[in-house]
């Protein structure tokens, strides 16, 4: 194993003598994987999503104490109805502007009316306020999956040719070492496991630089706009990305044509 390692090392060495055809190679693995990743995450329709949420607003008795709340707040939230219960202070303007101590409901569709029933019976609350609140998520820019289908096709073919040439440009810096192991009687893993290496590590490069891209564009991406979401929207991306970006490069460097 030692031994193999030293190989691979010197043949890493001497592959980083054409370190910009390697970056090239890795930022095509990158663009294929974000190309994709759009086109998993964008929806398909032009139409926005739209949710809603249904909200009851209850203004609380001033006279209730703060474990009295408390204990109120408790009993709703176990209410097969209500999805959470929030607190609110006199001078809060979500939902709406209160001018007193209040609990904020979140009702399920459709255990609304129920819950309404059962709220309207409880001790200490004043008055019950009905709300629905519609979050509409912003559009994409037109023709983003055709745009992303797009470069995910040429970024491919970029992949797999720089993969292919970089990997036989890697193996002409190296012939003499390589004749050297081929004709010593060693494993072939010597003189044919390096190159698949490469493949391996520039490609996960690749998804590293995939994922800082990914991480900025979601820092740098405005708060109203849709992109936001999409980007928002994989938590699954670094377990996914690197498994797939070393793939990539392992295949572009298997295309090499063997000498």
């Amino acid at each position: 194993m030692m031994g193999f390692l030293y190989v691979l090392g010197d043949f890493l060495r001497t592959s980083l003598r054409q370190a910009g055809y390697l970056v090239g190679w890795a930022a095509a693995v990158g663009a294929v994987l974000a190309s994709a990743t759009v086109l998993v995450l964008v929806p398909l329709g032009a139409s926005p999503t739209v949710a809603s949420q249904h909200l009851v607003v209850l203004t609380l008795d001033p006279l209730l104490s703060e474990a009295e709340i408390n204990r109120l707040a408790w009993q709703i939230a176990g209410w097969p109805e209500a999805v959470r219960v929030n607190f609110r202070f006199a001078g809060e303007t979500d939902p709406e502007p209160l001018a007193e101590r209040a609990l904020v409901v979140e009702a399920k569709p459709e255990g609304r009316e129920l819950l309404l029933s059962r709220l309207a019976k409880l001790a200490g609350v004043r008055k019950v306020t009905t709300l629905e609140r519609r979050a509409e998520q912003p559009l994409l820019p037109s023709g983003t999956r055709l745009i992303a289908l797009a470069a995910l096709a040429v970024g491919l073919a970029l992949a797999l040719f720089l993969g292919q040439h970089g990997t036989r440009r890697a193996l002409a810096l190296w012939e003499k070492p390589r004749e050297i192991l081929r004709i010593s009687g060693l494993s072939p893993l010597y003189w044919q496991g390096p190159p698949i290496a490469l493949g391996l590590a520039v490609g996960m490069v690749g998804a590293g630089l995939f994922l800082l891209a990914w991480h900025v564009g979601l820092r740098l991406a405005p708060q109203e706009s849709g992109w936001r979401e999409v980007l928002r929207g994989a938590p699954w991306l670094p377990g996914v990305s690197v498994p797939a970006g070393g793939l990539l490069g392992c295949l572009g460097s298997l295309l090499r044509v063997h000498s």
